[in-house]
């Protein structure tokens, strides 16, 4: 009995959480098509930057342009990155995922089918796309009987960052709102402590599965979708907050994974 009370109770909340109204509003915003027009302006070029200075000896004593010299040409990835082939994964990922939510995409290039009259017309510009490298400390502890152990590996990292800006278009001195994305993509790490039976002492046994260069091309089209499903998000809590009734207030926000169709 007890057990039943407990299912049928989690139905009840369940049931309940399927029907706030955030929840319906956002449904008619996906179901709808939303039938947003967005003319895109890529970005022409990639900012890159080594952040790996403790690598390099004697890297306090050197001027700025010293410093910026030896980080470009010390760096394991940045220098070997081609820019081109970064902005295609990255921007043909994010055009074709925001066509997928349902946007009428165009590009600032060829405006020639875009109306910035029509009531559901904004300008995006990727303003920025930007890769940062750098040392990531990953730090594992084990205690064995009265003695705690600790081991230190520097992995590599990347930032992966992206700046938009949005303007509603065929309006004069509209108000550009600035949206910001960024993830973190890892070497694959895997380490633990053992007790050696030979010697008796502890030691760590690790493994590094490095990232190349390849797989930055890979994260770099991930994140365009990403990015697109953000941009998707934004306009939907738009729309949730504008539909609500008058006495609610957006308290959450709400994100669409397309692909699960799942609020």
């Amino acid at each position: 009995l007890k057990f039943k009370f407990v299912v049928l109770l989690l139905m009840m909340m369940a049931l309940m959480y399927s029907c706030l109204p955030e929840q319906q509003i956002a449904k008619t915003f996906i179901q709808s098509g939303n039938g947003i027009n967005l003319l895109v302006t890529p970005p022409d070029q990639v900012y890159k930057f080594n952040r790996k200075g403790e690598l390099i000896p004697g890297f306090d004593q050197l001027t700025d342009e010293q410093k910026d010299s030896a980080l470009w040409f010390s760096s394991r990835y940045m220098q070997r990155l081609s820019d081109s082939l970064l902005l295609e994964s990255y921007v043909n990922a994010f055009l074709e995922e925001l066509r997928q939510l349902g946007f009428n995409v165009y590009l600032a290039d060829a405006p020639e089918a875009f109306n910035p009259a029509a009531a559901q017309s904004y300008n995006v510009t990727m303003a920025q796309f930007q890769l940062d490298e750098y040392l990531y400390p990953v730090e594992d502890e084990f205690e064995y009987y009265d003695s705690v152990f600790k081991k230190r590996i520097d992995i590599n990292a990347i930032d992966f960052s992206g700046w938009f800006d949005l303007m509603k278009a065929g309006k004069e001195n509209a108000r550009t709102t600035t949206l910001y994305g960024t993830s973190t993509a890892y070497d694959e790490f895997e380490g633990r402590f053992f007790n050696d039976p030979f010697s008796g002492r502890v030691r760590y046994r690790y493994t590094v599965d490095t990232m190349e260069v390849k797989d930055i091309y890979e994260i770099s089209g991930l994140l365009g979708k990403k990015f697109a499903g953000y941009l998707f998000d934004f306009f939907l809590n738009q729309y949730i907050a504008k539909n609500l009734p008058t006495d609610m207030e957006l308290s959450d926000y709400y994100r669409y994974i397309r692909k699960r169709n799942d609020i």
